[in-house]
Parts: structure tokens; sequence; C-alpha cells
């Protein structure tokens, strides 16, 4: 601050008991015989007075309007002459808070404002003074808004920092420190210290906390009102129970992880525990695939009985480009589907490593056995994820949810866990009658399926990725599809291992060790024979074999690989005997088992008229019965006319008489004929529709008594049998 001024000066600032014009300075200071000083200047000679030739009280306002002043122009940066640490940068240590470094930074910036006040004249205990008395008249805010945020954060609460309230009704509630905290800072800040506020020290978790655990930490998940009420009723400490607030205020003070322990798994927990994220962008296509099954979340038509079912997809997937390289949809999960999976996705490239889980589909002797696995042969190893960690392999498990699980929500038949259960049971009844015939069918036919799956995939192939790099699309970023860093990879000189369709099918056939015995090897309960293996009885081979072929397999020297021979099934069957004898033995069996027959139907037939047994061969007891049927069908066919005429040449029969006869005739007209007789009659009608129209009644209700099916069914077995035997007759 300046000790000499001018009238001027002085009425500019407006001083208590002083004229506020420069004319009634200059008259007060001749009267009261100022001490002054001349100093030449433009217009002539000036005058300047000191400040001690001022009252107290004007000094003092002198001296606030001073601090004011350099207060409101006051950087809070660290300039060249503060070369305190504490004051420059802070300490940050590794074990504090950002709250606790954000403090600390704005105590800096008070003790630099402070100290750039002292350098401007103006001691430390008065700087101090004018910055609390402006910040709690509400003014520093409007004079230097950026030093009272830094003084209101300074405050600790946490701490043991004293503080003092603003009395401003804008800058009410807010809290700033006193003018003993400040003075400590500095004192801190002397002895090379930081200004990070003391961190007030946990208190150890009470001995009882852990008794409560063994009702809280347990996998039934109670919760804190429940398992405090079983930690109450065994209480047994001296002291009182604790209350739930103090149980509360003490599972407070526990991390996420630490409080569930017990409640939780060691699988659970790891959805909540830290984890590393897998970088790609170093890897080529066909580097890693990864691969996994799906139980679809809707139902399709099944390819063999046509009912609704689930049907399984495993899908193969390129790590690098994350294009989708094979699909197989199957029945069930199996071998055979990872099988036809993987030489799906062969065709874009053979993988140098294959990560997959730990099912059965993968961990099988026909894909890692080193003599005969398909693995060996391709050149490729199979690595696996530790079990129940899916995390490990995200991004197939990405794939099923973006791929097949928003896919079946667009199809009528979803049966997802997310379906409105009404719904999903309500579809599930309709697919039902549907496939038993009594309603439309709603699930989707398995051609259908198959080609909407193709479709699927190559749209996915198709679609930017989130996790590949951006590109600039005619002015739109957006992220690049799989198919496109696929040929990418491909137009920088890469290229993918390819197999041809023979290798293919050479690779891709599964293969068993077997030991061949005179010329054959056995596999799968079936015989296969090539004359080729002669030389090889008794020595172990490599059988190859095609999925959906079992009509012939390929055999292989297990130590040089090379192809044997390749056997047909039962190609060294000849047959026993000629069809001709078999054929008349086959017919001599069948007529013997039907006369065997008849003669139970006639012994039946007598038990229930009393009628004795014929006495006759077979034959005579078919002639026997077709003139029955003859004669007796003849008094049927008789025209009206000759009916009539009949009528009326016989001479009218006394009614008694007629009565007797008619009791005397059997109630069926039928009963006459026997079994056999009433069968060729049925028979016949089915020929004759005039000779059926007769007996019209009769031939509703025959054919549902177990004569005419026993008959029926001997006619079928014969027909059976003249078909084989036209079948196996040589051609001409």
């Amino acid at each position: 601050m300046k000790q000499w001024l001018t009238a001027k000066d002085i009425s500019e600032q407006r001083l208590p008991g002083l004229p506020e014009s420069k004319s009634g300075v200059l008259r007060y200071a001749k009267l009261n015989n100022w001490e002054c000083q001349t100093t030449a200047s433009s217009g002539g000679l000036r005058y300047e007075f000191h400040i001690s030739n001022l009252s107290k009280a004007a000094r003092e306002a002198l001296q606030e309007q001073h601090r004011l002043a350099v207060l409101k122009k006051m950087t809070l940066r660290p300039t060249a002459g503060q070369n305190n640490r504490a004051l420059i940068a802070p300490s940050s240590k590794n074990n504090t808070s950002i709250r606790q470094r954000d403090t600390a930074n704005s105590r800096a910036m008070v003790l630099r404002a402070i100290q750039g006040m002292v350098d401007e004249g103006i001691s430390q205990e008065s700087a101090i003074a004018t910055i609390l008395t402006q910040a709690q008249l509400g003014t520093l805010g409007q004079s230097n808004p950026v030093l009272e945020k830094a003084l209101a954060e300074s405050v600790d609460a946490r701490g043991h920092t004293r503080y003092v309230h603003s009395c401003d009704s804008q800058t009410a509630g807010r809290s700033y420190p006193s003018k003993r905290s400040i003075m400590r800072w500095f004192a801190e800040v002397k002895k090379q210290g930081d200004l990070i506020p003391k961190k007030r020290e946990k208190a150890p978790l009470p001995s009882w906390f852990a008794a409560f655990r063994t009702f809280y930490n347990v996998p039934e998940k109670p919760s804190v009102n429940g398992a405090y009420e079983l930690f109450r009723d065994n209480w047994q400490g001296e002291e009182p129970c604790p209350s739930i607030y103090a149980v509360r205020r003490a599972l407070n003070k526990l991390g996420k992880v630490e409080r569930e322990k017990g409640r939780m798994g060691s699988h659970d927990l790891v959805n909540i525990r830290p984890f590393a994220r897998r970088r790609f962008d170093h890897l080529l296509p066909c580097d890693i695939y990864s691969a996994d099954g799906h139980t679809f979340d809707g139902e399709v038509s099944h390819p063999l009985h046509g009912r609704p079912f689930r049907p399984e997809i495993t899908t193969f997937i390129d790590i690098a480009t994350r294009r989708v390289v094979g699909v197989s949809v199957n029945l069930a999960e199996s071998g055979i589907a990872v099988l036809d999976a993987l030489m799906d996705a062969c065709k874009c490239g053979v993988p140098a490593l294959i990560y997959v889980d730990n099912g059965s589909g993968y961990v099988n002797h026909m894909l890692k056995d080193e003599a005969k696995g398909i693995l060996a042969r391709l050149g490729s190893e199979m690595t696996h994820s530790l079990p129940y960690n899916s995390k490990a392999r995200g991004v197939i498990e990405r794939v099923h949810q973006t791929l097949w699980v928003a896919g079946a929500k667009t199809l009528p038949n979803y049966v997802g866990q997310d379906m409105d259960r009404q719904a999903r049971l309500a579809n599930f009844t309709a697919s039902r009658k549907g496939a038993q015939g009594n309603g439309p069918i709603s699930t989707m036919s398995w051609e259908a399926f198959m080609k909407w799956v193709d479709g699927r995939v190559d749209w996915y192939n198709k679609r930017p990725h989130s996790s590949l790099p951006k590109i600039d699309d005619q002015g739109t970023k957006r992220h690049q599809t799989p198919l496109e860093v696929w040929m990418d990879k491909v137009a920088t000189g890469w290229e993918p291992l390819e197999l041809s369709n023979d290798e293919i099918a050479h690779v891709f056939r599964p293969r068993e060790e077997r030991t061949v015995v005179r010329g054959e090897v056995r596999l799968f309960n079936n015989r296969y024979f090539s004359p080729e293996l002669e030389e090889f009885h008794g020595l172990n081979v490599h059988v190859a074999y095609d999925i959906h072929d079992a009509n012939r397999v390929w055999v292989f020297d297990m130590e040089t690989g090379e192809l044997i021979a390749q056997a047909d099934w039962n190609a060294n069957e000849s047959k026993y005997f000629p069809d001709s004898m078999l054929n008349q033995a086959r017919e001599k069996r069948a007529q013997g088992r039907l006369n065997r027959a008849m003669k139970k139907v006639d012994e039946i037939e007598a038990e229930r008229t009393g009628n004795g047994i014929l006495d006759a061969s077979p034959s005579a007891f078919y002639l026997e019965e077709q003139n029955r049927l003859d004669a007796w069908q003849g008094a049927f066919s008789l025209t009206s006319a000759q009916r009539i005429t009949t009528q009326q040449a016989e001479p009218l029969a006394d009614p008694v008489a007629q009565q007797a006869d008619n009791a005397r005739q059997p109630a069926n007209p039928y009963e006459p004929l026997s079994p056999a007789g009433r069968y060729a009659l049925y028979q016949a009608c089915q020929r004759d529709p005039e000779q059926a129209q007769q007996h019209q009644r009769w031939l509703g209700t025959y054919p549902l008594t177990k004569e005419y099916q026993y008959f029926r069914s001997l006619d079928e077995s014969s027909h059976e049998r003249d078909d084989i035997n036209k079948k196996q007759e040589p051609s001409s």
C-alpha cells in the first residue's frame, strides 16, 4: 500500500472524517498542519500527504479498501516466488480419496491467495481476517468467486477443521474454515507437509458381528430382519443384544463382495468381482474359433414325426472377425452335431485353435483322440474353458442372444423365459392340437426353419458389430461388419487354409479301431467285408465311416495311415438255398397253418350247432361248402316274376302247418352256412351289386364279427406271400 497520497487520492477513497473533494482535503490539511512533500508534475508542483496524518479510523478504512482491491485482483495460480511444494502441487498419496485430494487443492488455493496479499504489504493476520469477513458477509463471491468456492471446499467436516458459517442469505448454509484452522495450514506448509485432511479411521467391527453373519451369510439369503430375529433368539451374551440399527451399520462397513460371501456361491460371486478383458486386435481370421450349442427358444415341426420340438443349434464363430463361420441344426446335442458344425466351419478355413466348454459334444474320442481323432487330422488344437466359467466364452454366449434368442422372438412359437406364461401355454396347446390334426399347424416346418437359419447367419455377418473398428460410410461413422473385416484381411494378403470336398470327406469321417477277422471288420453291430483285407487277419486297423451312410466303410493302416480297402456291408453273404426251394417250403408251411386253423373253426362251429365234424379232406370240405353256397344263392337269385309264379303254382298251405314249419326254421337264415360259406357269400356280394342288394342288412353287420376279421387276416397274409414270391422271381 502506498505511504504518500495526493489530495485527489484521499478524496476518492471517501475516508471517514475527511472531505470528499480535492479542495476540501487541501484546506483540511492546511488547517491541521499535515506533513507533506512536493513532487514535480506536468501541471507544476503536486502536494502529497503521508498516511500517518490520517486518523486511526481513516487509516483502517484505507487499509481495508486496499485489502479488498488486492483481494479482487488476486490470482490463485502458483507464482514464481512460491517455491513451497505444498502450495504448488499438493501431495496425492495412493491411499487418499478423491475428496481428500480436492480438499487439499482448495486449501492450497486459499493459502496462495493469502500469501499474495502478504506480498502486497498486507499482514498475514489482516489478510486472513479480510477473507473470512468478506466470506461471512457474502461479498467475497462478488469480488473473487473462485476464492470463495475454494474457501468453502477447504472445509473437511469429517476431520477436525474448525469452521464458521455464512450469515448472508445468498450463501446461507455454507461453512468456512476458522482463522485458527488457516493458521494451522500455514504451519503444516512450513514443515513441508501436505494439506490433505486426516481421514477418520474406521472403527473395527464389533465382536458380536461374526455371530450375526452365521445367520445372514447363508445360501438361503434371508433378509436383514429375518437374520436378526434368529440372531436375537440365539443371543447368549452378558450385555444386551445389539439393536437392528447397530447390525445395519456394521453391514454397511462391509464391501459388496464380502457382504455376499456365503449368500452367493463362488460361481455367482464371479459376476461381481473384477475381471480381465481380452484383446483380439492382434489375431488373424481362423486363429481361434469358439463354439457352443444352444437349445432354440422356439418350437418347430420335427422332421420325422412332425410334432413340435426345440432343435439344438451349434454355432462356430471366428474371434478375430466375429464372423459366424459354421452352423449345424440337429435334433439334440451330440458329438455328431459338433462334427457337422465343424465341417461347415472348415469350409471358410481350418482353425488353429478351437475354444469350447467341457460338454460331451466336445470332450470325446471322435474329436480329440491323438491317433484317430478328427482334430489330429485337421492339425487343430482344442482348448476348454474352466468349468462353470461361461463368461470366458462371452463372444459365443453373446452370439446366442443376438442371433438366436432375438430371432426366436420374431417367430410364432417362441417359448423363452421372458415370454408371458399365459401366452406360452396358449401357444403350447395350439401347437399340440395342430400336430394331432385338430387345428391349424402353427409351428414352422423343418425345411422353412433351415432356410430361416441360413438367412439369420447371413444377416449377422453383414450387420455392423460394436466390437469391430469404426469406418466412414458415406459421411457417417459406423462399425465394420464381420464380413467386411474378413475381406479386409484377405485384401492384405492373408489366405485361409481351405479343404477340398474330397479332403473334407476324408478328414471328417470318424474313425474307430477294429480288428480284421478273415477279411471282415465289425462296426456298430454291422459286418463289412473286402477281399483286400485277407492279409490283415488279426491286425488292428482304423475304420472310417460316414455318419449318413452305413453301406460301406474305409479301412486304413494304423501305422502309415494309408487306405487299405473299401469294405462293403455284408459283401460276403450268399443265399443259403435257392429262392425256388424256399418259396415252395414257405407255401407248404402256410397251407399247413391254414388247414390247422380251419379244423379249429369247424370244431368250434360243431360245438355250437351240435352237428358232427365233417370227416373229409380240406379240398372236399371247400367243394361241399361251395356247392351249398351256390344252391343257397340260387334261391336268392330268382327274379320277382319267378317267385310269384312259384307261389301261384304251389297250393295254399295250411296256416297251422305253415306256422309249425316256420317254427322249425332257424331265426337267422344265414346259420345253415358254415363260417367259410358266410365269408364266401360276403366276398361274392362285394363283386355283385345285385346280390349285395338282397343281403344289404346282413352285409352291414357281418364285418363287425370276429369270424370276418379272422378270414380277412388269412387273406391278407396270402396276398403278402404272393407279393414276395413275385419280387423274388427272376426277370426273363
